[in-house]
């Protein structure tokens, strides 16, 4: 964690503001230039694009921008939960690959977590992954898919270990959307 205080965070990014916004930009020029500069996700750790802050940190940033009366980063279950997931859990390709076009809000994430009969509770899920040569093949059913209609990429929790326990045995497939089935 970065030992910066909260009076320096405003300093920094009240100039950087200064110099950077432009009330004539689009939102999505916005966004870009805020993840270039390391602004659009400062609790997500430095290797996956952010500036590894603690809560209190990047809190600051959120009003800081507020004050400002700009718009903020991008928002949305890709940022709430696939990039944090992925800059923790993911390989070096997958950071590279799926981090950025979250933090620019180029590419929106949806969720496809919730099952029939099990509703929300993912230790009951049934969906399985099974791996075929290079690929998985998922079987199963997703209700509720949030954000679904409007996503390029979905994360979806599957069963990879059916003698695992129930709360085991559970893997998270990141994937396009646009693919058959």
């Amino acid at each position: 964690m970065s030992e910066i205080n909260i009076e320096e965070i405003k300093a920094e990014l009240s100039e950087w503001i200064q110099d950077n916004w432009d009330s004539d930009i689009t939102v999505s020029e916005w966004w870009k230039c805020l993840s270039d500069a390391g602004w659009s996700a400062t609790s997500l750790p430095v290797e996956a694009g952010g500036r590894g802050w603690s809560r209190v940190q990047s809190a600051t940033v959120m009003s800081t921008l507020f004050t400002h009366d700009v718009v903020g980063p991008p928002t949305g279950l890709g940022m709430m939960l696939a990039a944090p997931t992925i800059a923790i859990h993911g390989n070096e390709d997958q950071i590279e690959r799926l981090i950025p076009p979250i933090l620019d809000g180029s590419v929106a994430w949806c969720q496809l977590f919730s099952e029939p009969g099990a509703g929300s509770d993912l230790a009951g899920l049934q969906t399985r992954a099974v791996k075929d040569g290079d690929e998985w093949i998922i079987t199963g059913q997703k209700v509720w898919t949030s954000g679904g209609h409007i996503a390029e990429k979905g994360m979806l929790i599957a069963r990879t270990d059916v003698e695992a326990p129930k709360h085991q045995g559970i893997t998270y497939f990141a994937f396009d959307m646009d693919q058959p089935g």
